[in-house]
């Protein structure tokens, strides 16, 4: 069973991924992309259970955590012109983070980069 539409999700930005001003388009590439949905943990949650489990330093540290709206995120996908894509939200939580849930769809470099466009980026320093 898909994720609601109204629903919001956040995708850990860390620094493998993120150059200090530019998200890397491989933030959603390919296959079961791992999300976790706001309507069971808070923003404010994420930063701490994100740290502890998807960081790893010192190659890789949380910069940031990017917002989408999974309609917006449809929305997106039904309206790539270069290959039109149908998105879905599907739950898989896990023992650290029940709010889990992936994006099973195959997502290319261009639609990725669409997506990253319209995330909604949060800093720590901004919650």
């Amino acid at each position: 069973m898909s994720i609601s539409l109204q629903e919001n999700i956040v995708r850990a930005i860390c620094s493998d991924k993120f150059d200090g001003e530019r998200l890397s388009p491989s933030l959603f590439t390919g296959v079961d992309t791992s999300v976790s949905r706001l309507s069971l943990i808070s923003l404010e949650e994420h930063w701490d259970l994100f740290r502890r489990h998807v960081q790893r330093p010192p190659q890789r540290f949380l910069e940031e955590i990017g917002e989408i709206n999974v309609g917006t995120l449809q929305e997106i996908g039904r309206n790539y012109l270069e290959m039109a894509t149908e998105i879905t939200v599907e739950p898989d939580p896990l023992d650290w983070n029940p709010a889990h849930a992936l994006i099973p769809q195959k997502i290319s470099r261009g639609l990725a980069n669409k997506i990253v466009k319209s995330l909604k980026r949060h800093r720590e320093n901004s919650r």
